[in-house]
């Protein structure tokens, strides 16, 4: 049986809010482990980019979804229309502008709380709050996607490549990975100026690339076929979206040959950037230190999640074709 829309988002937010909460506590953890455990009126927009980063990370590809629902009549999504298709095309919806507009409100909620109560507290409640807040809005961008599905089920193509689509999901990485280890600039363990090319600078930053490659593979793990499965019905996408894949032989290596190999080369990449920062004198921000150190990781992480995804993708285009038989017959499927 077909649920109604209302039974099926009942069921899908406490999936959905449970998720954005253990995201939030991975995240927000982490950037209070790196900052000592301490939070200050400095740090408000840090944290505030963070929780929208992990709203965007979740509005992504959500009509993207949807589409997928509503083509193979997953739900009943009677109830739109009944009140009526009122679409919302505007610039505030995008994924992107949406974004922008959550950090500004999450910066305004953060820099007004800092001023009636201390920090801790503010992080404190930021914890348990935000993850409402960006439920609640995901939950209003979620009618208005559902609403442009239903009343413009076929739009021009919007990805050429799954490497254009991938760009925007590095980027987005690259920027939560800086603001989470932005407080480590801070840490005695990481000034490293002037012991760029010494043991203890070399491990320290080892270790912490490791990490870093190891949480974002973490939410690698999240399959994509229905999202593009969406995007194929939205005809956002072609079948020709991903016709190869780079570096075919190291990814029919087991996972941990991969990373064995991928700790060998950062470990010569460390000591290499070491020796010429030490033989150079250059001193230079924290956060481009640390991204100059993980780009062997960032490398990988690309590969790994081009490997994924166009493993999702083959998957996604098997249904779609499937799909257009199915839909050409008359007997239920």
């Amino acid at each position: 049986m077909i649920p109604d829309y209302l039974t099926f988002i009942r069921f899908q937010d406490k999936r959905n809010l449970f998720f954005i909460y253990l995201v939030t506590f991975i995240l927000l953890g982490f950037y209070w482990k790196n900052a000592g455990f301490t939070f200050s009126r400095q740090e408000a927009w840090l944290a505030s980019g963070i929780f929208a980063l992990i709203f965007y990370s979740f509005i992504v590809d959500l009509r993207a979804f949807w589409a997928y629902k509503c083509v193979v009549r997953n739900v009943d999504l009677s109830l739109f229309l009944e009140k009526g298709n009122q679409v919302s095309d505007g610039m505030m919806v995008k994924p992107l502008v949406a974004f922008g507009v959550a950090t500004l409100i999450l910066g305004c909620i953060t820099a007004i709380l800092l001023l009636l109560v201390s920090p801790g507290m503010v992080l404190l409640f930021l914890t348990l709050v935000a993850p409402l807040l960006i439920w609640k809005m995901f939950a209003i961008l979620r009618n208005i996607y559902i609403r442009q599905v239903i009343a413009s089920p076929m739009d021009k193509a919007k990805y050429k490549r799954l490497s254009h689509y991938l760009a925007i999901a590095v980027v987005m990485c690259v920027a939560m990975n800086i603001l989470t280890i932005s407080p480590l600039r801070n840490s005695e363990q990481f000034e490293l100026y002037g012991r760029y090319f010494t043991p203890e600078g070399i491990i320290a930053m080892l270790v912490l690339c490791m990490v870093v490659l190891a949480i974002n593979l973490l939410f690698l793990r999240v399959t994509k076929r229905y999202i593009f499965l969406g995007h194929l019905f939205l005809n956002e996408i072609d079948l020709f979206f991903s016709p190869a894949i780079p570096w075919k032989s190291l990814s029919g290596k087991p996972l941990w040959i991969r990373l064995l190999l991928l700790l060998g080369v950062e470990f010569i990449w460390l000591v290499a950037v070491g020796l010429v920062m030490a033989l150079t004198g250059w001193r230079v921000w924290f956060e481009i230190y640390f991204l100059l150190c993980y780009l062997p990781c960032l490398g990988y992480y690309t590969l790994h999640s081009w490997w994924k995804w166009h493993n999702d993708f083959m998957m996604s285009s098997d249904m779609y074709l499937r799909w257009a038989v199915i839909s050409q017959e008359d007997t239920p499927w």
